[in-house]
């Protein structure tokens, strides 16, 4: 007997009469089962077909995976052959006569059955993992508009369990791998956020954990997956596990797509971070109206509208399953607590009058447009400093003037600022004479900007939080103490020496600090922990990639670019400096600019940004004034 239905009544049945029985949503053991989703395979009976061939494979692969739906003859031999010839629609009838003739030989029906244009493979949706699948989450999704909760979870659970790696990996047909699999891979990752988070919903930590980390690992761009896995992790008590999964998808998307996580992402990163993730996935449900399954997880199954903002008694607790049961909380890291500046003061005994304004610290100038070169440098802060670790590190960005490594310290503070929720400070610790500011002034300005917005309205006094303290050691901890259990990044430009910056580095994990300087601070390295991370002159082809875009294509020839990159010494401050004097003097072509430098006199600097300040500072100014703006010490960062 056929195992296949009669032809045509697989057509007819798409306006099903109500069946007998229900559909069966369990793999096929007797006759034929094809495995899609994963390694290819076929089989009958339990016993595998050898399917020999690669053509052959890529043939059967694509009926197979649009089952029930005619392929047209030339989209067949788009995919059995990267460049088609004149002979493959003689050679898609050999290939096709050959299957049919293995199919008739085990199932006693040829299975592979010619349509208009085309060939098409019907099947029963417990013959194939890809029909059962789909099979199985259509049920899924009906049982979340029932409102059962279990059954919905159940059936996903059961539908992913039919996914057993990448789809089709061992098929050769490129075609196959660029349109549809994308397209199948899409929908099953779709399934795998939904089923994950009401596996979550039901306190399943521990098998979540277990069971998402190869999908992320295959697919570690996936944002909401990648959530996922970090909760699951979390609240299993993996915290650093959850932490590391972050740090690799940081990393991936900045790679693959030239951007940072998602605003979802980062938060529940931050909530893993300060031990508080259920109560901050609570709190959010509860602003945004609404209850989900694990803990404001998105979830197939329809909100419950809230009645006011206060539980009734006998509600769940944000923090337990729908059934009731304890979800698993992370204990806070010991070196955390919340932010005393995020919270505001705590409320007097008593009616209050009006709640305390927050301010977190943003100070950081803003970043240069154009760094060039530079991502090496870039990628070993970040590896120093680790941003995504509980305790991260604190590096010395050390360079000769003109290197920019203020600007690397700053560009790279803007770029894991998110990371610093408490707060980013920045201080330069050149005075306005041109001299190191000292320590306890400096201390002095942190004290008011970690205490911003922490005034007590009841209390004058607390006005003026470093009121009363004026030795640089009490100072010194007050700053440790106002910065304890936050995680604030704090830039420190142009230090001098290890005096001057060793009484403002933090003192508890949790914050870091970047120091640029033109020195090396040795005793910081060796007394402090610091790690040193050097910034020397650009080399040609980037110095030339700065100037081009800067100046524009077309504005110079290639060899005057050259040649004022190596009279700028491949320093990115002497670099903008030639900018800046063409621009201000467009009359003049770049060559005057070579003939004016190689000129210079050599008792105004030594140096090659010394020398192009000199001409800077020259005139004839023509029709800019930029040039005769400049004074040492006003040089931008670069």
């Amino acid at each position: 007997m056929s195992l296949l239905d009669p032809p045509g009544t697989r057509d007819e049945a798409t306006v099903e009469p109500e069946p007998a029985e229900p559909a069966r949503l369990e793999p096929a053991s007797q006759g034929l089962y094809v495995s899609l989703l994963g390694r290819f395979g076929v089989q009958v009976d339990g016993v595998s077909l050898s399917l020999r061939g690669d053509r052959r494979r890529a043939l059967l692969a694509t009926l197979l995976l649009n089952a029930g739906r005619v392929v047209p003859t030339d989209d067949l031999i788009a995919r059995v052959w990267d460049t088609p010839g004149q002979a493959a629609r003689g050679a898609l009838q050999v290939h096709i006569a050959r299957a049919r003739a293995l199919f008739e030989q085990h199932l006693g029906a040829p299975l592979i059955q010619g349509a208009d244009g085309g060939y098409r493979i019907d099947l029963d949706q417990h013959r194939s993992d890809l029909l059962l699948f789909r099979a199985l989450t259509g049920r899924a999704e009906l049982a979340a508009a029932r409102g059962e909760t279990e059954t919905h979870a159940d059936l996903l659970s059961h539908a992913l369990r039919l996914w057993r790696g990448p789809v089709l990996a061992d098929v050769a047909a490129p075609l196959l791998h660029t349109q549809d699999v994308p397209r199948l891979n899409e929908e099953l990752l779709r399934v795998a956020e939904r089923g994950f988070d009401a596996a979550l919903a039901r306190g399943e930590h521990e098998r979540v954990a277990a069971s998402i980390g190869p999908i992320t690992a295959d697919h570690p761009e996936r944002e909401p997956l990648i959530r996922v896995q970090m909760i699951a992790l979390y609240r299993a008590g993996r915290q650093s596990e959850a932490l590391r999964v972050y740090a690799r998808a940081r990393s991936v998307l900045a790679e693959r797509l030239g951007a940072d996580p998602g605003r979802e992402l980062q938060e529940t990163f931050h909530g893993i971070l300060r031990g508080d993730l259920d109560s901050r996935l609570g709190l959010r449900s509860r602003a945004e109206g609404v209850v989900w399954p694990g803990s404001a997880l998105r979830s197939a199954a329809p909100p419950v509208a809230l009645r006011s903002t206060t539980p009734e008694p006998g509600t769940p607790d944000p923090g337990t399953t729908g059934s009731g049961a304890a979800v698993p909380r992370q204990r806070a890291h010991p070196d955390t607590r919340p932010c005393a500046a995020r919270r505001g003061p705590e409320p007097a005994s008593g009616p209050t009058t009006g709640s305390a304004s927050c301010l977190i610290p943003a100070e950081l100038p803003a970043a240069p447009r154009t760094l060039v070169g530079r991502a090496d440098t870039l990628a070993e802060i970040d590896r120093l400093v680790d941003p995504c670790s509980p305790v991260p590190g604190s590096v010395l960005v050390r360079g000769p003037a003109g290197a920019g490594s203020s600007a690397l310290a700053v560009r790279w503070a803007h770029s894991v600022a998110t990371h610093f929720p408490d707060g980013q400070l920045y201080v330069n610790l050149r005075g306005p004479d041109g001299g190191p500011l000292h320590p306890a002034d400096v201390l002095g300005r942190l004290v008011r900007s970690l205490s911003a917005g922490t005034a007590n309205p009841g209390n004058p006094g607390s006005a003026d939080p470093d009121r009363g303290v004026t030795e640089p050691d009490e100072a010194a901890a007050r700053v440790r103490s106002l910065m304890s259990g936050r995680r604030v990044l704090l830039v420190l430009d142009n230090a001098a020496t290890a005096h001057q910056v060793r009484p403002l580095l933090p003192g508890t994990p949790g914050s870091s600090a970047v120091v640029a300087s033109r020195h090396w601070l040795t005793d910081l390295l060796i007394r402090d922990g610091l790690r040193a991370v050097p910034v020397d002159a650009l080399p040609q082809e980037h110095a030339v990639a700065l100037l081009r875009s800067l100046l524009g294509s077309g504005r110079c020839p290639a060899h005057t670019l050259r040649r004022i990159a190596e009279l700028a010494g491949g320093f990115p401050l002497a670099l903008r400096m030639a900018v800046a004097w063409l621009d201000a003097h467009p009359e003049h072509p770049a060559a005057e600019l070579v003939r004016l430098v190689e000129r210079a006199d050599p008792a105004h600097g030594v140096s090659p940004t010394a020398r192009m300040a000199a001409v800077l500072r020259a005139g004839p100014l023509g029709s800019g004034t930029a040039a005769g703006k400049y004074r040492p010490g006003s040089e931008p960062r670069s």
